[in-house]
């Protein structure tokens, strides 16, 4: 379990980061009230796996408004120092509800863009019936609308989560976590009604639109969605992934790469070659975890207390990202579409993440990047399946950077 905080603002400044994604995410009740166990004895046995606070989880049990509980989240932000002094130096952060707000941040010295964005739609109260709330339409819809009155509205929007919401299908993802937690309502399920309204309300244009983040979506749902993309706004709406990974086959288990995919995470969870093919088409993101368990297979990820070779540890680390790039670069070429312009960094540090050995931090990615261009040289001074000329006569240099920066920027450029 990582006892430490993996990425607050002294970490990101630290390592120059200059742009964060900053997701609001009012707990689900999912993780605090099962069968199980409840009350007192589950709040300290969560406290123990998540470290928020026995006193945050015994509200989070007893709260009946996620929407609220959302707002108080925002103003805590909204309210939060702005100013720290660092090793000496005075760091600042700002919040950026535009392109040209985090434009103009970035050429302060020391500040860093703060954008927002919201992990799970349950936010908009709803999947509370097991709690003594009846999911009511308006009341979802209403609060969408509250929220793009916000002064700093959320960039995107993480639909799915852990647990039901009553909006779509969630994929598995608290395994290891066993019988602590059910998720098995709604699980691989796809879209209700409701769930339709809620996106069409998210991505028009009457006021931003929120972009939706296909995390945590199952397979069923994220089908579906490209489909409403496709269908109902050809396309022009970038498909976001905000912390994923790669499952090395197609949707049928074909392999379309060069490298095994036992290298992978086979979890549906992760996403398939024909998914990354799409967010390309729409110019979305596909935006990288640093979580090890989605990364990589249990084999391949496990650590040993005996490794003490931080250098060694660092390198396997930076391989094990590589291969990602590699495999979205080969599909991407494969379907003669630009191979490098679609992966960035998507970190999830701070949640229950397994970080991988060697890159325990924000603090950390500077020198993770070091050691992807050396991956990056070997791609491109050996042979490589790359087709398309464009994709083969990259420099390693530009492969990083676009990863590290260049094609979040370039996003935001775009569409923000």
């Amino acid at each position: 379990m990582t006892k430490f905080s993996q990425a607050d603002f002294t970490t990101m400044s630290n390592a120059n980061i200059r742009v964060a994604f900053v997701s609001l995410y009012p707990f689900e009740k999912g993780f605090f009230i099962n069968g199980f166990l409840n009350g007192p004895v589950s709040a300290r046995l969560a406290n123990m796996i998540t470290s928020i606070g026995y006193k945050r989880i015994r509200y989070l049990q007893k709260h009946g408004n996620y929407f609220q509980d959302l707002e108080n989240e925002y103003t805590f932000l909204l309210n939060s120092r702005k100013e720290q002094m660092v090793d000496g130096t005075v760091k600042k952060w700002n919040f950026a509800a535009s392109w040209s707000e985090t434009e103009r941040i970035l050429k302060s010295e020391n500040t860093l863009a703060v954008i927002s964005t919201i992990e799970g739609a349950h936010v908009f109260n709803s999947g509370l019936r097991p709690y003594g709330h009846t999911t009511d339409d308006e009341e979802v819809l209403n609060n969408i609308r509250q929220i793009k009155k916000w002064e700093f509205p959320p960039l995107f929007i993480t639909l799915a989560h852990n647990f039901n919401n009553d909006l779509c299908g969630h994929a598995r993802s608290l395994d290891r976590l066993g019988p602590l937690v059910n998720q098995f309502e709604n699980l691989n399920n796809g879209f209700s009604e409701l769930g339709h309204k809620v996106v069409r309300a998210l991505i028009n244009n009457d006021g931003k639109p929120i972009f939706i983040d296909i995390k945590h979506m199952s397979l069923k749902s994220r089908l579906q969605y490209f489909s409403l993309i496709e269908n109902e706004y050809d396309n022009k709406i970038p498909i976001i992934v905000s912390h994923g990974a790669v499952t090395g086959t197609g949707i049928s288990g074909q392999k379309n790469g060069t490298l095994d995919p036992s290298l992978f995470s086979g979890d549906d969870i992760n996403f398939f070659d024909e998914e990354i093919v799409v967010i390309s088409k729409t110019e979305g993101l596909f935006a990288l975890q640093m979580d090890a368990n989605r990364l990589a297979n249990r084999s391949i990820i496990k650590k040993s207390i005996f490794n003490l070779d931080s250098k060694e540890a660092l390198r396997y680390s930076a391989l094990i990202i590589w291969r990602q790039i590699q495999h979205i670069a080969e599909v991407l070429d494969k379907e003669k579409l630009y191979a490098w312009n679609t992966a960035c960094i998507g970190s999830d540090f701070d949640g229950t993440i397994n970080p991988l050995n060697g890159v325990w931090t924000a603090e950390y990615l500077p020198i993770l990047a070091q050691a992807l261009l050396s991956e990056a040289q070997l791609f491109c001074e050996n042979t490589n399946s790359l087709k398309l000329e464009e994709n083969k006569r990259i420099r390693p240099e530009e492969i990083v950077e676009k990863f590290i920066y260049g094609n979040t920027i370039n996003f935001l450029e775009k569409h923000y």
